[in-house]
């Protein structure tokens, strides 16, 4: 079960919760992104969630600069739980 969906456009990979961790964590309250610049690695933490079911850091299943971040997310969390990838997606990130 992946936490995030990725759709790829040339280097640019973009990456959101996916329908499974959305059920797996339930109703997201609080989300704590990285910002732009940052750069992430396979493997480690990149993200800490807050949800009615789970509270955890999330490792990044890719490696790269974070180009875009989604900071109406960190705003208002709630927009984590849609299922339209326009509204959950997290962070865009230029492949190394």
């Amino acid at each position: 079960m992946a936490d995030f969906w990725q759709r790829n456009d040339d280097k640019e990979v973009t990456l959101g919760l996916s329908a499974d961790a959305q059920e797996k964590f339930g109703a997201i309250k609080f989300v704590d992104l990285p910002v732009v610049g940052t750069t992430l690695t396979v493997g480690e933490t990149f993200m800490a969630v807050e949800a009615e079911k789970a509270v955890l850091d999330l490792e990044s299943p890719v490696t790269g600069e974070v180009i875009a971040v989604n900071t109406a997310a960190s705003e208002a969390p709630a927009l984590l739980n849609s299922a339209q990838q326009s509204d959950n997606w997290v962070v865009t990130v230029k492949s190394a």
